[in-house]
């Protein structure tokens, strides 16, 4: 994002998402003071046009408001709050696309311009999720999965997805049935109504969003191409001045996220951000990192992801690139001081918020 950023943290989300969130506080009686308690925010970036909220800032301000509200299910309300309108081009480009399916393009290839502490990635790209061939899926991973408020935020961010699809093809979509997938235990309470025998299942390996295929090439009728045209080329511009002002090792972090399967090599990272392997290890140097350090680094929050799931800790060494499960034990012991299976033991004792 090239907004200009407010508050802690090296990835961001745009100010709209507080502003939201500080709208169900404030129908909570919860004054913004105690909204922003410990996120190095000051109410008045709540005024701010076209600035960034910190990730570390809105995350503590979303903790804050758990703390509350203690429900869950009041992401639903938060994600159907952010509309079309409160997306700025992104929100144009997706309303005027042909179809649902290049609505979903334009939101994965631009996805970054409103919020890069998750990615947006078709759930092609996860073979071992078994959704059914009559329905597309949309996966959203976070890129800090294991902060306790980041369930909320992955919840609301596919009610807003959700929210907006539905937007996009009109009337038609009252009686079209979604299906959100979330990682952890379900509340204890039931969620509310849901629209067109929607579902919301927990347990997944994944955060995902799905809608049956038959309506994704359906064409749609309010579309403006002239507005099209320019929302995106807006979206495109967006796109290019953050990558410009990103730091370097938050985009081959980026790069490693996005892969499925075994590791890119520092070549492959390269060559995907069109540089030299040298120029990259010089530019990373300047940033006082290694792509070694990246990449242990996105192992360790990969890995605790992972055991967080229904995965063989066989199959987690295989994903992360190590040789044998004996390796990779080593290496997760020597970052937390347990063994895997220790600490996915650890994991399951602890309640679900």
């Amino acid at each position: 994002m090239d907004a200009e950023q407010h508050g802690d943290g090296e990835y961001s989300i745009s100010s709209d998402y507080l502003v939201t969130l500080s709208e169900q506080a404030f129908e909570r009686g919860m004054a913004i003071g105690e909204l922003l308690q410990g996120c190095g925010l000051s109410s008045e970036v709540l005024l701010l046009q076209d600035v960034s909220i910190g990730h570390r800032s809105f995350l503590q301000a979303v903790s804050n408001f758990q703390k509350i509200d203690n429900n869950l299910w009041s992401a639903l309300e938060g994600g159907r709050r952010m509309t079309l309108s409160k997306h700025g081009y992104l929100g144009y480009a997706a309303q005027h696309s042909r179809s649902l399916s290049e609505a979903a393009d334009k939101l994965y290839r631009y996805v970054s311009t409103r919020i890069n502490f998750v990615t947006l990635e078709s759930g092609q790209t996860h073979p071992e999720i078994t959704e059914g061939s009559d329905r597309a899926m949309l996966c959203l991973r976070p890129l800090e999965p294991q902060h306790p408020a980041m369930r909320y935020v992955c919840l609301s961010l596919l009610s807003c997805l959700d929210t907006l699809c539905r937007q996009i093809l009109g009337r038609g979509a009252a009686h079209l049935a979604s299906h959100i997938t979330m990682q952890g235990e379900a509340p204890n309470c039931p969620p509310p109504a849901l629209p067109g025998g929607s579902k919301i299942s927990f347990g997944a390996s994944v955060y995902s969003l799905s809608w049956p295929n038959s309506i994704l090439d359906l064409p749609l009728a309010t579309r403006d191409a002239d507005l099209a045209k320019l929302a995106e080329a807006r979206c495109e511009n967006d796109l290019r001045r953050s990558l410009s002002s990103q730091r370097l090792s938050s985009r081959v972090l980026a790069q490693l996220q996005r892969s499925q399967g075994e590791l890119p090599t520092i070549d492959d990272v390269a060559a995907r951000l069109n540089m030299s392997t040298a120029t990259l290890q010089r530019r990373l140097k300047t940033e006082q990192c290694s792509y070694q350090q990246l990449k242990d680094e996105f192992r360790k929050k990969r890995a605790r992801e992972l055991l967080n799931q229904a995965v063989s800790i066989e199959l987690i060494a295989e994903q992360l690139g190590y040789s044998d499960a004996s390796n990779f034990a080593k290496a997760f012991k020597s970052w937390t001081g347990f063994p895997p299976s220790v600490y996915r033991q650890q994991l399951r004792k602890k309640p679900e918020t």
